[in-house]
């Protein structure tokens, strides 16, 4: 249950920052950056991580069964 909680996490996290990293990028890419779509990439490139890293960390500390 676990493993498969921290796997979801994981890929969620990498998603999101990827996604976070394209909104930041259309909202500096506009002749005006648009600051919502920036600071909105910024938020989900940080949570993002976050989220990854936390899932990771939980996939380590999980002990492997055989």
């Amino acid at each position: 249950m676990m493993a498969e909680a921290s796997r979801i996490l994981t890929a969620a996290g990498l998603v999101a920052a990827s996604v976070g990293l394209t909104v930041y990028g259309i909202g500096a890419a506009i002749y005006e950056p648009q600051s919502f779509q920036m600071n909105t990439g910024i938020i989900l490139m940080v949570v993002g991580v976050l989220a990854a890293v936390v899932g990771i960390l939980v996939s380590k500390r999980i002990p492997d069964e055989e």
